[in-house]
């Protein structure tokens, strides 16, 4: 409706004008009322979404915590119960071997000795203990007797055998009466004859040598000395021996670990021994000439510091990660090896494609040093400089692969570290201790791995396999002591059994 039409209806009805107003106005009153519900409708609508946005915010997080759960799960069927006379249930589980994993490439080496191997083929020698002739009676050719004919020349065979057989050795001291004083004297025995009967040294020399080199229990050699030789031998006699052979090598242990003080370069590493039912721990320190065991409860600090080696050390230590190595003032190489199974378990598992980068990247340096060390000289600067590139490059891609945590407000009033994945564990790790990892690369003398140590260390961890748990601390210190002069007896070519018999008689050869 127009302006002037309705200001003629204002003239002429204004009933009508008054009650269009009043009808106007309601119906305004009606689209409020229906405004305000919409509104309310629309806040309704939008807490709900709210809700729904905050519902899936969680259900996503609770995918990704089940997601991680998964892959853990996945991980443990590469895993294996130990039994360890528990139940099943009370079992703890251990990595499960690949039948044919290896860390080491394959080769086209026919098995047995290899082209330029000295071999170890008896020869013949000069002074056989016995001669036996063989003699002819008639010839062969005409059947005439030959019995009286000169011999002109011999073909001679040798046969090397082994002669088990008891000696016993009476020692008999003179008693002779004095004509001029009518006084009786005796002669002395030898100072290592104190007994009426007694074993001799090298009754014992043998028995320690089976017991702490071949690794046999004492019933055993029991046993073995019975059947070879005829008599018994009862463990407390070789015990007491050990233990009379643990003294004496002190000085030849202390001499040891003045000698591992001064290397260049060493390895380091513990291992779990049983003792009276009680966990404790055998700790290493070697290189290619010497060992050192040393048995203490401790895996750490208080028992690295006892062994009084590491304190006084200046060189270079190689090791595992574990974090007590770190406190002392050395230098530290980390072993490689370790590293190498960890990448390969988490490209194995996760399929996280840096993780076999890594892995061939350090082989590949490897291949590099150990040309170097054959070639007598050192990997490029500009060669090392490149590895690292790429190491850098490959940690980058790994982090990307695995971003830290995303951390709740729950997890913010937790106490303690922040749980992270395996993977960004040994990322962090990787990046911490870069030049530890690399430090084979830029030091000849550090090798790859901590593989020294390890095969020195599994003689301890086989002797628990063999002979079960030591019963008391002494028994293990014993066998720490002898089994390491005798491990740097071989590494130094030295022989084992007489020279266990030198240190029975307190003249120990020094390596």
């Amino acid at each position: 409706m127009k302006r002037e039409e309705i200001l003629t209806l204002c003239h002429s009805n204004p009933d009508f004008i008054a009650s269009y107003i009043e009808d106007f106005e309601l119906r305004c009153k009606d689209l409020e009322s229906q405004n305000i519900e919409f509104r309310e409708r629309i806040h309704e609508l939008e807490s709900q979404v709210k809700f729904k946005d905050a519902r899936i915010e969680a259900l996503e997080s609770q995918t990704i915590e089940f997601q991680a759960r998964i892959s853990e799960l996945e991980s443990l069927l590469n895993q294996t119960i130990q039994i360890n006379k528990k139940p099943p249930s009370t079992g703890t589980f251990i990595e499960k071997k690949p039948k044919t994993g290896s860390s080491r490439d394959g080769n086209n080496k026919c098995p047995g000795g290899q082209k330029g191997h000295p071999g170890s083929t008896l020869n013949k020698v000069e002074d056989p203990d016995e001669i036996i002739f063989h003699r002819l009676h008639k010839c062969r050719h005409s059947g005439r007797n030959i019995e009286e004919s000169e011999v002109i020349g011999y073909k001679t065979r040798q046969e090397f055998n082994i002669v088990v057989m008891r000696n016993v050795t009476e020692h008999r001291a003179e008693i002779k009466k004095c004509p001029y004083c009518n006084c009786k004297n005796k002669a002395d025995f030898p100072k290592s004859i104190t007994k009426p009967v007694q074993y001799g040294i090298t009754v014992l020399t043998i028995a320690i040598y089976l017991r702490n080199y071949q690794l046999i229990p004492y019933n055993r050699i029991k046993n073995l000395y019975e059947d070879i030789f005829g008599f018994k031998i009862s463990s407390d006699t070789i015990i007491k021996a050990e233990k009379k052979l643990y003294h004496k090598l002190k000085g030849v242990t202390n001499h040891i670990k003045k000698q591992l003080i001064k290397e260049d370069v060493i390895n380091g590493d513990e291992t779990g021994i049983n003792i009276g039912g009680q966990r404790e721990q055998c700790h290493l320190i070697s290189t290619k000439k010497y060992t050192y065991y040393f048995h203490h409860k401790s895996r750490g600090f208080k028992a690295m510091n006892k062994m009084g080696v590491l304190p006084k050390y200046r060189g270079i230590i190689v090791h595992d990660f574990w974090k007590s190595y770190f406190k002392y003032k050395c230098e530290h190489a980390l072993c490689n090896v370790h590293i190498q199974r960890e990448l390969k378990n988490i490209y194995k598992i996760y399929k996280q494609e840096w993780a076999k980068e890594m892995s061939d990247l350090l082989y590949e340096i490897k291949e590099q040093a150990d040309c170097a060390r054959k070639l007598g000289t050192k990997i490029g600067e500009d060669t090392i400089k490149t590895f690292i590139e790429k190491y850098h490059l490959i940690l980058m891609k790994g982090f990307e692969d695995n971003p830290p945590p995303e951390i709740s407000k729950d997890d913010e009033a937790k106490r303690g570290i922040q749980a992270q994945s395996k993977a960004r564990n040994l990322l962090d790790r990787l990046e911490k201790y870069e030049k530890e990892i690399l430090r084979f690369a830029t030091d000849l003398r550090v090798p790859f791995s901590n593989n020294q140590a390890e095969r020195d260390l599994r003689m301890i961890t086989i002797q628990q396999k063999i002979s079960g748990d030591f019963r008391k601390t002494n028994g293990a210190d014993v066998f720490c002591r002898i089994r390491g002069y005798i491990s740097t007896l071989i590494k130094n070519k030295m022989p084992v059994i007489s020279s266990l018999h030198s240190a029975i008689e307190d003249v120990p050869p020094l390596p």
